[in-house]
């Protein structure tokens, strides 16, 4: 317990730190309540426009917690991977997988590798695949807290993250830009954009390819690991018309990596390395994946009701290679080839107010379909040869397939309204969702056999809030949000397909924003209190035909905590920000079972992968040396507290667990990235940045071989200290 609470106490005085240096400096010190000018102060943070209730609004007027990351600090931060929005959002703990995809808990929602949890979107269209978005495209980042069922449908039950990318410009623009860093990073992108048809039709084209080299060495292939080059890009079309905008959009990418099930087996959760051990019959691990996702917007304003509607198409195609055994069966290994279709079709038509009327509403219907087609084949051979694949012997009848169609169906309308009566503003919303789920398996050990999930969620929400002046606000909202049940992907012992139900999310959340100081600090406080149920796990087991993972409800649990972030211009070359965030999740009645089917009970234990407390720090300066030229340096620390990866420890049934309690824990941890600029004109820009400076080791997933029912424990590592150096030209 003392460990507990010596680990926590950093909060309060850094919280305290920091809203001190914002109110004590002499520049904000002096300002008078009285003649203020918000819209001319020259230090005054400047409004950020979000669309979180699918309308343009000041992001200080909406009634729940929202961080908006706009295209200058996504520059200056260096922010190019998942993993770096930890160091930018306060109780958002987010790593990349080794399959290139996001595993993400929102305020203790949300389960590692098994559902998504918190939703993707690009200009409003959910992202399966392929979640980041190249910087150079992105205009603003908005990371919507909580439950956001009601506008935003399932799959955001702990929240969402919306990019918005950037338009074409009016004026013929480009860009081009270089970049090399540590372990042979090299990137190379491009944009241009301007008029087709003058005020009629705009175009911005944007390309990019980014190669690296590893970071995790493989001592039986000899190599570093994993090498990666990705190519992509984006077409945009504007057109303009008197009442009517039309948007196209095109995307494309393509990766090919040696990153597919890259982990590292270690002896226990404390002990860091960066050695894979996989190339156990001499076979690198491969995945390559294309995606390609057209997506067309039309708004037209009638006069006081805007129409939109969104058609959008998504196609994804994996094919991957991975090691299982990582050398733990002696002679024999056990090769994971895998091959994913993915294809996404959807239609949201929506009708909303417009104009600046006390009253505002929106309703619209959504329609979805999701057909994907997964085989996996796990491979069992011996070994001739130590390094050579030529010499590895395949064992006939001793490997397994898994192969399924899978086809999930969303129907919905929604809607929401907000009225305002003097101080206060009233919002009610609600979405009425049906989802019909299929799965068919087609492999002989499962008959083959089918299965089908079908389900009406009802998503509401209600806000109110208190304005006690233009720039300050108190607000109480409570939310519903859902993560649909489905199918589990591998047939059980039973020969059936195994249905899993919807987990459910109730938040409660109150909370205070603030412009203070003629609008030179912004500074937010948010409370909150999630009765989430049905919690997803996944749980691995060996069994007859493999390794296998499986689906499984495992009860509810209770989460809560508080959130502060701030803002602050002390002086026109100073931007200071961050925040704290402290969540307690606690499970209820939990009974599950292990990777060896033994019994284990989590009652009144922490939920794993969420850290007891987050804190981020930012310091941006920038300093014009003359008329041409500007000086810039940014600095982002994070500090992130103590959290578990086992759910309740072990059942005392297992070997090797006398009593059940936590065993597998992350320790707290800080991590400093730091980056200069020169804009030499409008024409050139220079940079430098050096992320995780001090070269800090922890684990971005770790599971112990009694939660996997396999033979070795299976951990990530997180990406080591690198610098980079870029040089940019505008024209």
């Amino acid at each position: 317990m003392m460990i507990q609470r010596t680990s926590a106490r950093p909060l309060l005085p850094l919280v305290t730190l920091l809203c001190g240096t914002f109110l004590s400096h002499p520049s904000l010190a002096q300002v008078s309540s009285a003649g203020r000018t918000p819209s001319t102060s020259e230090y005054a943070v400047e409004p950020v426009v979000v669309t979180a209730r699918k309308q343009s609004e000041d992001i200080q007027i909406i009634p729940e917690s929202i961080t908006a990351i706009d295209a200058r600090t996504i520059a200056a931060a260096h922010l190019t991977t998942l993993d770096d929005f930890n160091s930018l959002v306060t109780n958002l703990n987010i790593a990349q997988r080794a399959d290139n995809t996001p595993d993400v808990v929102m305020r203790g929602v949300g389960t590692y590798g098994v559902v998504q949890g918190v939703g993707f979107y690009v200009n409003d269209v959910q992202q399966f695949e392929g979640q980041t978005v190249r910087p150079v495209d992105i205009e603003r980042i908005e990371v919507l807290k909580g439950p956001q069922g009601t506008l935003f449908g399932g799959s955001n039950v702990g929240g969402a993250i919306k990019y918005v990318t950037k338009l074409p410009s009016s004026t013929p623009t480009g860009d081009f830009a270089v970049e090399y860093g540590e372990r042979n990073q090299r990137t190379v992108d491009g944009v241009v954009s301007g008029p087709l048809i003058p005020e009629r039709l705009l175009g911005r084209l944007s390309v990019f390819n980014d190669q690296s080299d590893g970071f995790l060495f493989d001592p039986i292939l000899g190599k570093t690991l994993p090498k990666s080059n990705e190519t992509g890009g984006r077409l945009t079309l504007e057109f303009l018309g008197d009442r009517t905008q039309a948007i196209f959009y095109l995307a494309g990418d393509h990766i090919k990596s040696q990153n597919m099930n890259l982990y590292y087996t270690p002896p226990n959760d404390h002990t860091y390395l960066r050695v894979y051990n996989g190339g156990v019959n001499g076979r690198t691990p491969s995945y390559r994946r294309d995606i390609y996702a057209p997506s067309l917007q039309i708004s037209h304003d009638f006069g006081g009701v805007q129409l939109t509607s969104i058609s959008s198409y998504f196609h994804s195609s994996i094919a991957s290679v991975g090691n299982l055994d990582k050398g733990a069966l002696g002679p024999f290994f056990v090769d994971y080839p895998q091959d994913f279709k993915k294809s996404v079709w959807s239609e949201e038509l929506r009708l909303s107010s417009s104009g600046s009327s006390s009253f505002k509403w929106l309703i619209g219907a959504f329609i979805q379909q999701i057909d994907t087609h997964t085989l996996q084949i796990q491979t069992v051979g011996e070994v001739a040869v130590i390094g050579s694949p030529v010499g590895a012997v395949i064992i006939p009848e001793a490997g397994s397939i898994v192969e399924n169609n899978h086809v999930n169906r969303d129907y919905a309308i929604f809607g929401d309204a907000s009225y305002e009566l003097g101080n206060w503003t009233f919002e009610g919303g609600l979405r009425v969702q049906h989802f019909n789920n299929t799965m068919r398996e087609l492999t002989a050990s499962c008959g083959p056999c089918s299965g089908r999930v079908r389900e009406v969620d009802l998503l509401p929400k209600a806000s109110v809030d208190y304005h006690f002046s233009k720039d300050e606000m108190a607000y109480f909202t409570v939310a519903r949000g859902s993560e649909e049940g489905d199918l589990a992907d591998n047939p059980t012992d039973v020969n059936a397909v195994q249905p899993f139900k919807s987990e459910f999310a109730l938040s409660y959340e109150a909370g205070l924003k603030s412009s203070l100081f003629d609008r030179r600090l912004n500074l937010n406080l948010a409370a909150f209190y999630i009765d989430y149920r049905n919690r997803i796990f996944e749980v691995g087991r060996f069994t007859g035909n493999g390794i296998f993972t499986f689906e499984q409800n495992v009860g509810s649990s209770r989460n809560y905590g508080f959130e502060i972030d701030a803002v602050a211009h002390p002086s026109s070359e100073f931007t200071l920000s961050g925040g704290a965030g402290v969540t307690r999740a606690i499970f209820g009645p939990v009974i599950f079972l292990d990777g060896f089917g033994n019994p284990v009970s989590a009652e009144g234990r922490e939920a794993p992968d969420t850290p007891r407390y987050q804190v981020t720090l930012a310091v941006d300066w920038r300093r014009h040396l003359s008329d041409e030229v500007v000086i810039g340096a940014r600095i982002d620390t994070r500090f992130v507290g103590r959290s578990y990866w086992d759910t309740a420890g072990c059942s005392a049934l297992a070997d090797g667990c006398p009593s059940q309690g936590f065993r597998f824990k992350q320790d707290p941890y800080a991590i400093i990235n730091a980056g200069v600029s020169l804009d030499i004109g409008k024409r050139w820009s220079l940079g430098a940045h050096v992320s995780n400076l001090f070269d800090k080791k922890y684990n971005t997933f770790y599971a112990d071989a009694s939660e996997t029912g396999a033979p070795f424990n299976v951990a990530g590592i997180n990406r080591p200290r690198q610098w980079v150096i870029s040089l940019a030209a505008h024209f």
